[in-house]
């Protein structure tokens, strides 16, 4: 019989840079994921899915050996089998609630603090609003144009018979600037139903549909992108979420930031390019969004590592299907990040933001702080959601180490996962998350660079 070891070895395969990764054969990403919609219990009957979720429970286990021996920590020669974490609820569904969100720029638009500062009533409108493009876009995905041509046809008559509702959390210097994203809002649906129809008229799986789909789907893009500025609205101005006192000694992130990775081959891996969708590439090239709403420490220690010059040319020491890893300069510089060359290393506290609390949970998980069964506020459902690496018993060692979370709902189902609440997550990738499933150990990460809300970044004093 195998070790606990053992099994989680063979499962994943060996962790850091000197090792092997594993060759398991993992099905293509999206660039985005298709599937929005209202915040919902992903799994809401229990009893009459038994199966499943003993299927569920088996997998999530092997999940968590997998973390314990082979996840992302600092020191894996110290790693043993820990306490398992809670299984947090799914966090964020289709508005049905039967399908997994698996969109990044959907969980990211869910992670805003609008119900915790605004109380949930108030903001449904903007959410339902939200939820009616989401599900319109996968209808489109789907080719349910007369279910798409419904959502859209419905967002459209929200806007103008109950806008005086959608204005209601919003602070009077900002009415102006949210009346004129509806506007903008109202222009690309309009849009959306001319592109829709070109679509359900063109033909079933003709050249033609496709494009009128492909054309469909990127102004979704804009919409989506437009609902999330508009909700950044009901925020106060210059929000930034509390920290505790003890931590002002390190960055923060007082809101979101873009990055953008640009990663090559190494020299090892027997071929210059990366192949996606039938084309070559160079280099692989990816954006995330990085979340200091939720997680303003996490996010700013990245920020400002990033703007450091921190991971370029740094190696990839891991990617086996499951985890994409780098950030580790090494043993003699202590596995992480030391502002004086020599001295200690900077180290970051867990960091958990959770849904329906207005302060981040800080230094515990969830389960270490009784809060089992709450939502994260940035779940680990999504290709390409980030989070901060750390050793397995001391929550608060996490420093420059960085792992891109690869989704897989039978390995780790959404709410059911052995993440959540577990590693300081802070964002996801939002473009060109499927180029993280061709990304190999030894690659070499070329340059990494603030794309926007650099200005966010706050140094302490």
């Amino acid at each position: 019989a195998l070790t606990a070891a053992q099994f989680g070895l063979s499962f994943m395969g060996p962790f850091m840079s000197n090792g092997a990764s594993s060759q398991n054969t993992v099905r293509q990403s999206r660039l985005r994921g298709d599937f929005g919609g209202q915040q919902q219990q992903a799994w809401k009957d229990e009893t009459e899915a038994v199966p499943f979720f003993q299927k569920a429970w088996a997998l999530s286990l092997v999940a968590a050996v997998c973390v314990t021996f082979a996840g992302p920590q600092i020191e894996l020669g110290q790693a043993k089998l820990g306490p398992a974490p809670a299984f947090a609820r799914s966090s964020g569904t289709s508005g049905s609630g039967s399908r997994v969100n698996k969109d990044p720029v959907s969980l990211l638009q869910y992670a805003l603090p609008l119900e915790e500062l605004n109380g949930a009533d108030k903001v449904k409108p903007i959410r339902q609003l939200q939820a009616n493009v989401e599900e319109s876009r996968l209808f489109v995905t789907q080719r349910i144009f007369d279910k798409a041509r419904g959502g859209i046809t419905s967002a459209l008559k929200q806007i103008a018979e109950n806008k005086k509702d959608l204005l209601k959390p919003v602070a009077d210097a900002n009415k102006a600037a949210f009346e004129e994203k509806l506007t903008q809002l109202g222009g690309t649906l309009d849009k959306i139903l001319e592109e829709i129809g070109g679509a359900e008229y063109g033909g079933t799986g003709t050249p033609y549909q496709a494009d009128m789909v492909e054309k469909c789907l990127k102004s979704f893009d804009t919409a989506q992108e437009t609902v999330g500025k508009a909700e950044e609205l009901l925020l106060p101005d210059n929000f930034a979420a509390k920290v505790p006192a003890e931590y002002a000694n390190l960055p923060r992130l007082d809101g979101r930031a873009v990055i953008e990775f640009t990663v090559k081959r190494g020299p090892e891996a027997g071929t210059n390019v990366y192949s996606l969708d039938s084309e070559l590439y160079n280099e692989a090239k990816f954006k995330l969004t990085v979340d200091g709403w939720s997680s303003p420490l996490s996010a700013g220690d990245f920020v400002d590592l990033v703007q450091r010059g921190f991971y370029n040319g740094m190696p990839i020491q891991r990617a086996d299907g499951f985890i994409i890893q780098t950030g580790d300069p090494g043993p003699e510089k202590g596995g992480g990040f030391q502002p004086t060359p020599g001295g200690p290393v900077r180290l970051i506290p867990l960091e958990v933001g959770i849904r329906g609390r207005p302060e981040t949970l800080y230094g515990e998980t969830v389960d270490e702080a009784r809060l089992v069964g709450k939502e994260v506020k940035i779940p680990f459902q999504a290709d390409g959601t980030v989070a901060l690496a750390r050793r397995e018993f001391d929550n608060d060692t996490a420093s420059s180490q960085v792992f891109f979370f690869l989704f897989e709902s039978d390995m780790t189902p959404a709410g059911k996962n052995l993440f959540d609440g577990r590693y300081g997550s802070f964002g996801y990738v939002t473009e060109g998350a499927a180029f993280l499933r061709k990304i190999k150990q030894g690659d070499i990460v070329e340059s990494v660079k603030v794309i926007s809300g650099g200005e966010n970044l706050k140094q302490p004093s």
